[in-house]
This record gives structure tokens, sequence and C-alpha cells, in this order.
């Protein structure tokens, strides 16, 4: 087999916003929406994937429940969405379905994070 003939793959996720969380008053628990939604999720997302390469699948639920319920609130229902997917398979035994919405997880969560960069600095 040739070497150029390998394709490599690029996944992409497209996201979309509920209305509320496009409003550039809307806020997160009383705090300023862009920075605080954006913060948070970098936090769930990196604890998300050192909770998944360290195997502690205790942990992976707990942050998976925190990321859907920021998803929730921000108004990122893909996001909601993935992570919900993720919540159901992290207690069964499929290793690799779950290994591959985590990885959906992330991709939907950088994307959410972009989108909502995107915004802020779109309002400004």
């Amino acid at each position: 087999m040739s070497s150029d003939k390998i394709l490599v793959l690029c996944p992409r996720e497209a996201i979309s916003l509920d209305p509320p969380a496009a409003r550039p008053d809307a806020s997160i628990s009383g705090a300023p929406y862009a920075e605080d939604a954006v913060e948070d999720v970098v936090v769930c997302l990196a604890s998300i994937e050192a909770a998944w390469a360290a195997g502690e699948f205790q942990r992976l639920k707990g942050t998976l429940a925190s990321v859907r319920k920021l998803a929730r609130d921000t108004g990122l229902k893909d996001l909601v969405v993935v992570a919900a997917m993720a919540e159901h398979l992290v207690t069964g035994q499929d290793e690799v379905a779950l290994a591959a919405v985590i990885a959906r997880l992330v991709r939907v969560g950088e994307a959410s994070l972009a989108t909502l960069l995107e915004i802020s600095y779109h309002q400004i």
C-alpha cells in the first residue's frame, strides 16, 4: 500500500447556542458570563481529561455532571448532550464507546469555548 493514499481524518464539531447564552448580559450564578463560563469549562475539560487518563472513573463521573450542569446553565446544548452520553457510558462496560465520547466531548468543549470567546469579542 502506497503512503500517498493515506488520509487524515480531522473531526470537527458544529456548535449551537441557545439564545440566552448569546446575550451579553447573561450571567452564571451572578458572575460575568463570558469570563466565568470560559474559565469553568476549561477547568472541567482539563479535569475530565486528567481523570480519564488516570482511570479515575468516579472523579470522571462527577466532573461530567459538573460540565453538563455548566453547559446547561450557559446554553451550550451540544455540550450538554455529549456530557450526558459520557455520563451514561462511564457506568457501563463499553470502554471503546466511552473513549470515543470523551474525545468528542473535548472537541465539543473546545469548540464551545471558541464560540463563547468569539461572542464576547464581538460584543466589546
